[in-house]
């Protein structure tokens, strides 16, 4: 797991007399769909039959569907795979990223999914000389677009798109093929309007909204091939303890060990100490080691860890800091048990890989 990090020195509100600061890490992470590991040359595949112009359109006006609604969609399927090549080329993970614009698919029935045979697959590797292919074999595109008077004597207007795709990967490395589908959606409103035909106006016509959505689904299913670098939020613990505030101070200058060396302070007379005893909570006026500081510092070190690259020990902060905030009999205490819970997950998550 390769990462790098930006410190933003933005603090949330304050609760109970702790604030939060976060910031933002860059983790590369693996595949949603790891079906493309060991190719470096992938083609593209039309495999698709155009949709009917009068085929999943619903238009309703005040509660009365309104018929004969065409919308011509013969470019749908190529501009979600010119969406999904140019992603994927972008990207630079692969050497070479192709398409196939003319559609494979002869049957001429859209209705039924027409899949191509693996010695298809194998032969248009060879003749393209690539070592994968990804084929879009089925798009279909639907929309309900409404538009009906309010109780404040203004029309208002919506259109849901909708798109589900069935796609096939080919690896020809080791004659390994795959299906899957994916789906998606998007809505558009109108802010309330005098007439319904100005509530309309303000809409996107369906055409423009599915073939938005076509290249919407080609740019996710591409993404989902490939390794990504996503903005994890991570956040720090603050209160008015001098320990706490010294290591968060050190951490935006990324001394790591020393902002470890400051908040190691505030736990480690807590190790051992009974959480459920009403006296362990009791500790001196500004003194630092309640577990309620010790929580916070538990919290903070683990991140500190995870920055260091040292997962195992960043879980085992990482979970001291969950079972010293169970000390914390309120609330507040419960949800950042919560918040470390799936925190801690996400850290497991990284040991694995």
């Amino acid at each position: 797991m390769r990462f790098y990090f930006t410190l933003i020195c933005i603090c949330t509100t304050v609760v109970l007399h702790a604030q939060q600061w976060y910031f933002w890490i860059e983790e590369y992470t693996t595949a949603q769909r790891p079906l493309l590991s060991t190719a470096k040359e992938v083609l593209w595949v039309n495999n698709t039959c155009s949709q009917p112009e009068d085929f999943g359109h619903v238009v309703m006006v005040d509660g009365t569907t309104v018929g004969g609604v065409a919308v011509s969609l013969d470019d749908a399927a190529l501009r979600c795979l010119f969406a999904a090549t140019q992603a994927m080329d972008e990207s630079m993970e692969l050497s070479r990223v192709e398409l196939l614009e003319q559609s494979q698919n002869r049957s001429g029935n859209y209705y039924t999914r027409q899949l191509m045979k693996k010695n298809q697959l194998h032969a248009l590797c060879q003749k393209y000389h690539v070592d994968a292919l990804v084929v879009l074999n089925q798009l279909v595109l639907y929309d309900v677009v409404e538009s009906y008077l309010t109780d404040q004597d203004a029309y208002y207007a919506y259109m849901q798109a909708y798109a589900q795709s069935h796609w096939s990967v080919y690896d020809a490395n080791n004659h390994q093929l795959t299906s899957f589908t994916h789906g998606d959606t998007l809505l558009w409103e109108s802010r309330q309007h005098h007439t319904q035909h100005g509530a309309l106006q303000q809409l996107p016509t369906q055409q423009e909204a599915l073939l938005y959505l076509a290249s919407e689904v080609g740019d996710k299913v591409s993404e989902s091939l490939l390794p990504q670098w996503i903005s994890v939020k991570r956040y720090l613990y603050e209160n008015a303890n001098s320990h706490l505030q010294a290591g968060l101070q050190s951490f935006r200058y990324q001394r790591w060990e020393e902002a470890i060396h400051h908040w190691q302070m505030l736990i480690d007379n807590t190790d051992g100490e009974d959480t459920n005893s009403s006296k362990s909570m009791k500790a001196s006026k500004g003194d630092g080691k309640d577990k309620k500081t010790a929580a916070m510092a538990a919290a903070n070190i683990a991140i500190a860890y995870e920055m260091l690259g040292d997962y195992p020990l960043a879980c085992a902060y990482a979970d001291k800091a969950c079972r010293l905030f169970g000390a914390w009999k309120i609330a507040y205490g419960r949800q950042q048990q919560v918040n470390i819970r799936y925190y801690l997950e996400q850290l497991q998550a990284k040991q694995v890989k």
